[in-house]
């Protein structure tokens, strides 16, 4: 719609990069506050967001090349040059993944270890934050432009080339999807029942959102069937992330349903009683064990011998 933002002689700044970095940028923002609020240690927060963007960006390139391998398998040159464009959303998810396992490996020994689940947690807000700014990018820059069609979704909007047409109005969907999602995540803060259920929620809402959201696209894709490859990947995840839920809640459930031995409480009182005795009686030897004090020269009862004048030997 509008994919050059402004232009400063030959330089041209496009809208879609503005606003992609705007939404990474305030997305580590958030993390970083997120840090300080569930892990009390918002420069570890920011640490692995920083991280989880550069292993994004590596997964997603890495993503888009396999994806488009007959164009870079003649020029494996171009596969680097990140800066001419070509990420794949569901690549730099994986790869972002990797990196928060990672980076929880390394905290298990800490004095306070930080788990898997927790950073998925902290992260959840920052991630919701930029796949809004993502769409919204998509947007302005064209991409991810919908079918052509006549009818209720249908608006006149250009597709990555610049041609305008009435097409179905996938970024508009997609952006008021993120930003429902968003607003959701980010007032139900604090009020998840166990560490990890916030992570795969959204999870599983935004990939079954996007299994979609999918159908209605009208670039070039790869398919698998009747299903686009990345309507294939969507799927996977939101059912991994439903499986994750379902796991979860039911180790939660068993923490906090744990039934009682019979007679613990009695074991327990007597286990007590036990341990005074044996403090008692450990007092008790230890005075006996003391060395008597010293007694007083005892007055013999026989009679004295008959005292030596004195002088005399």
């Amino acid at each position: 719609m509008y994919p050059t933002l402004f232009t400063i002689g030959k330089w041209s700044i496009p809208t879609y990069t503005v606003l992609l970095d705007l939404g990474l940028i305030l997305g580590l923002v958030l993390t970083y506050f997120e840090g300080k609020r569930q892990l009390k240690d918002g420069t570890a927060a920011l640490d692995v967001g920083l991280w989880a963007v550069v292993g994004g960006i590596v997964g997603g390139r890495i993503g888009y090349v396999l994806a488009n391998w007959a164009t870079f398998g003649e020029d494996w040159v171009r596969a680097i040059r990140i800066w001419e464009g070509g990420l794949s959303f569901h690549g730099a998810f994986l790869g972002a993944l990797l990196v928060m396992v990672i980076f929880a490996q390394f905290h298990r020994r800490d004095e306070t270890p930080i788990s898997f689940w927790q950073l998925g947690d902290v992260l959840t807000p920052g991630l919701a934050l930029a796949i809004t700014f993502g769409w919204a990018a998509c947007l302005m820059g064209g991409c991810a432009f919908g079918a052509l069609g006549q009818g209720f979704g249908f608006m006149a909007l250009p597709d990555l080339y610049g041609v305008e047409a009435s097409r179905f109005a996938t970024q508009v969907a997609g952006l008021a999807f993120a930003l429902v999602l968003f607003v959701g995540f980010w007032l139900l803060r604090g009020h998840w029942p166990f560490s990890g259920a916030s992570f795969l929620m959204y999870l599983l809402l935004y990939f079954a959102g996007q299994f979609f959201l999918e159908s209605t696209r009208g670039d070039e894709a790869i398919y698998l069937g009747p299903l686009r490859l990345a309507q294939v990947l969507d799927l996977v995840f939101a059912l991994s992330a439903a499986v994750g839920l379902i796991v979860l809640w039911q180790q939660a459930g068993r923490g906090a349903n744990e039934p009682e031995v019979p007679g613990t409480e009695v074991r327990q009182e007597a286990e007590e009683a036990a341990e005074v005795q044996e403090s008692v009686e450990d007092e008790r030897v230890e005075e006996s064990e003391e060395p008597p004090a010293a007694e007083a020269p005892q007055e013999s009862d026989e009679p004295a011998g008959p005292e030596k004048p004195y002088g005399t030997s």
